[in-house]
């Protein structure tokens, strides 16, 4: 039987992973393909943020102490408009114009391209977030509808006078973002009925008078199909980002979507309680999952709760490396050598 000895095949094998690796540890670093877009989205998130921290000057709040880079996305530890508890450094990562680059990434490795139309729901809790996912979009020709919430955790948008839905509706009168297509109170029923009453009441009302529908409902399902049938009618989608956990997003029981990019039908079963994560998943839509920060950045190459400002163009996610294919053509050469060497001897011993 003629037949490769194991030596050579050995041989052959361990010369071509040599070769592969040899060829990644040299391969040179160059801007990703999507360079500019990526740079465009983070331009355009930094200039919302200058914007807000304006916004928040003028109404008296300044910028937190905890707010160490100074970007004025950082809210307060505790209002009574607070949903639930998260974490500062968390907030203080995504509150970086890199982020908008990253969701520029997310995107195109979830098939979004320009022309295509997005469900975004967006809660409170980390506005920096939304802002990276609708500057991540302009910068792409890519179009989101999107339904922002009031309710933020701890460190979020949870300052009465300056909740994520006014942001967005100052940002969008001075032409940085588009209009929100609905607002709706987050927090508990996903009607804010865990908020001070009075200035859940006052919020409301300053909210309804800018004229974008607010959904209140406090029955789950009809919630989820009044937010479906929006996303419906101003689309179709062809995928759905959920930043935050508000309720519709993530469902009523435990949080078991995986974070990040979420490759169609990942989610193989949905009940009364999933939210528009697991039914838009298991119904074949790629989603994104924006919620685990420390996880996701960790996944990019990207700082975890970083202390000095960073600069545009410059992290791992701008850049990609270009493996030389003289590399992987020596390997195979030197492979198919040793297996064609290995066969022939093998020959000769196999001869009578």
């Amino acid at each position: 039987m003629r037949t490769i000895d194991r030596p050579h095949l050995l041989a052959a094998l361990a010369l071509l992973l040599a070769a592969l690796t040899l060829g990644t540890l040299c391969a040179p670093v160059v801007p990703a393909a999507d360079y500019a877009e990526k740079l465009d989205a983070a331009a355009r998130m930094q200039a919302c943020m200058d914007r807000v921290r304006e916004y928040k000057e003028a109404l008296g709040l300044g910028v937190s102490a905890d707010d160490l880079r100074g970007t004025g996305m950082i809210g307060e530890p505790y209002t009574f408009i607070t949903t639930t508890s998260g974490a500062l450094e968390a907030k203080r990562t995504t509150a970086d114009p890199d982020m908008a680059a990253l969701v520029v990434q997310l995107l195109h490795e979830a098939g979004v391209r320009a022309g295509d139309t997005v469900g975004a729901g967006f809660s409170g809790s980390f506005p920096a977030m939304n802002l990276a996912v609708l500057c991540a979009c302009a910068a792409m020709d890519v179009r989101v509808v999107c339904i922002a919430s009031v309710g933020a955790s701890t460190y979020g948008a949870n300052q009465p006078e300056l909740t994520y839905p006014d942001m967005a509706l100052r940002l969008a009168a001075d032409g940085l973002i588009p209009l929100p297509d609905a607002f709706s109170m987050g927090g508990w029923r996903d009607c804010g009925l865990d908020m001070d009453p009075e200035l859940a009441a006052q919020i409301r009302a300053r909210l309804e008078a800018s004229g974008v529908p607010m959904l209140y409902e406090e029955d789950f399902a009809a919630n989820l199909a009044a937010r479906r049938q929006l996303y419906a009618d101003k689309g179709p989608i062809s995928c759905f980002i959920g930043v935050g956990g508000n309720l519709s997003t993530i469902g009523q029981g435990e949080d078991t979507v995986p974070y990040g990019l979420v490759p169609p039908q990942t989610v193989k079963r949905t009940d009364a309680g999933s939210g528009l994560l697991e039914l838009y998943n298991a119904e074949g839509l790629p989603v994104l999952h924006l919620l685990n920060i420390k996880r996701l950045v960790a996944d990019y190459g990207l700082p975890y709760d970083p202390q000095q400002p960073t600069v545009p163009g410059e992290s791992a996610v701008y850049h990609t490396k270009r493996f030389p294919p003289a590399a992987a053509v020596l390997g195979l050469c030197g492979a198919l050598a040793l297996l064609a060497h290995g066969r022939a001897k093998r020959r000769e011993e196999d001869a009578p």
